[in-house]
């Protein structure tokens, strides 16, 4: 069964047409970070089904927005094509739009580290140089900053500056609510030392002061 359209020409309907249906610009989100697996999509994304999610690939490689395959040895591995990488500015904009509308998060909202961190890809202040290796939850992450470029993403960098482990959602606190008043009271590891680590935090934009204070 084709695929409904808006038949309007306008490039915001034809745009539509392509990424309009639920989830689609979820799955874009979630592989600016990297190429990932089908079962690693499945999990990164809940709420999802997994007939829902086969679909929606499926529409996405036939749009040429993922293909197969991540550039080395892994051949199952779905990667955003040049053309699904022209979203990011797109995603990252209505990224900054909702956030202005989240509030408090309720018992209902799934969060993630790895949201975060592309919500970092466009709040990055620039003039900076510092690379970091974050493990959350046992995957490897890495920030590395040169000037006016940040590149964040999944996998990990050779001889960091800064190494940060721990749970993901103590590292996003980091991020959200800055270091805490009791550094001896976090569980986090950290392998480097207290400027780095503050040169790290104020390196991006904290976000919606309103939101912040709500927090």
């Amino acid at each position: 069964m084709p695929r409904r359209s808006y038949d309007q020409y306008c490039g915001l309907a034809r745009a539509l047409d392509v990424l309009g249906e639920r989830w689609t610009l979820l799955v874009v989100r979630n592989l600016l970070l990297g190429p990932q697996r089908y079962s690693e999509l499945l999990r990164g994304l809940p709420g999802i089904t997994t007939n829902l999610l086969a679909k929606r690939l499926q529409e996405m490689e036939a749009e040429g927005l993922v293909e197969r395959g991540d550039g080395t040895s892994d051949a199952t591995a779905y990667r955003l094509t040049d053309l699904g990488r022209e979203l990011e500015p797109a995603i990252h904009a209505l990224g900054r739009w909702g956030w202005r509308r989240m509030g408090k998060p309720t018992s209902r909202d799934r969060r993630s580290v790895e949201w975060l961190l592309v919500a970092l890809r466009r709040r990055y202040r620039g003039d900076v140089t510092l690379s970091t290796e974050l493990e959350a939850d046992g995957i490897f992450y890495h920030i590395v900053m040169r000037g006016n470029r940040a590149e964040i993403g999944r996998g990990r960098v050779p001889a960091p500056d800064l190494r940060i482990r721990g749970k993901g959602i103590e590292i996003a606190r980091l991020f959200l609510d800055g270091l805490p008043r009791d550094p001896d009271a976090s569980s986090l590891e950290i392998d480097g030392n207290a400027r780095q680590l503050r040169t790290l935090i104020g390196a991006f934009e904290s976000g919606d002061p309103a939101i912040a204070a709500a927090r």
